[in-house]
């Protein structure tokens, strides 16, 4: 199980997240919504370690520590000059045949210089090589931006195939069907405070909220 416990960040004299608490299982995909500068990018990387906050945040009971973690940002960077294939290379050096059957599922051109991606391609290349780490623990900040009908729903298999490796899955999202389709428990993140959770049977009643 991953605990967030009293979990708050400041900067300055801004509060953006104040002592939230929150408990995932195993298996189990939670989406945030929240409007932007609600705190959700600064919750993902407190959780990544790369923000000072105070708090504990434990996986299994313990210290959550980075290498438990995978994240895919919403922008990408990536070195110029470095093909899709070579990219891939870094995290798929056991894993080459599972890594060729997403990029095709994705139509990425590998001996392809990735700066001449589209940000949707470019997001794909990370999803993959993101994939190719095996976490136990995924961080999705705004995984569907940039990417095209199709790829949403490739996106949206490969989500409920970390599901049944019991993986924990976080989605940030301000389009609330994406997170419909996707996520078990849905999580409402306001002013750096969760103001409600949501469990499955209960999403409809989030269909007059509106995020952006």
């Amino acid at each position: 199980m991953l605990e967030i416990k009293n979990l708050s960040v400041s900067f300055k004299d801004k509060d953006v997240l104040q002592s939230l608490n929150l408990e995932i299982e195993e298996g189990i995909i939670v989406g945030i919504l929240g409007k932007n500068g609600a705190g959700k990018t600064t919750l993902f990387e407190s959780l990544y370690q790369s923000q000072k906050y105070s708090g504990e945040i434990l996986w299994k009971k313990q210290k959550l520590l980075r290498e438990n973690i995978s994240y895919l940002e919403t922008e990408n960077y990536f070195y110029p000059y470095i093909t899709g294939r070579e990219y891939l290379s870094y995290f798929a050096k056991d894993k080459l045949l599972k890594t060729i059957e997403l990029a095709e599922k994705f139509q990425l051109p590998l001996e392809k210089y990735v700066q001449y991606y589209s940000s949707g391609m470019k997001k794909k290349l990370a999803l993959i090589g993101m994939l190719m780490l095996d976490k136990p623990i995924n961080i999705l900040d705004e995984p569907f931006n940039g990417v095209d009908f199709e790829g949403v729903h490739l996106l949206y298999d490969i989500i409920r195939e970390l599901k049944q490796s019991n993986k924990i899955v976080m989605i940030s999202s301000h389009i609330i069907e994406t997170l419909f389709h996707t996520c078990d428990r849905i999580v409402i993140l306001e002013n750096g405070l969760i103001s409600n959770i949501f469990e499955k049977s209960d999403f409809e009643k989030l269909n007059h909220f509106k995020f952006s």
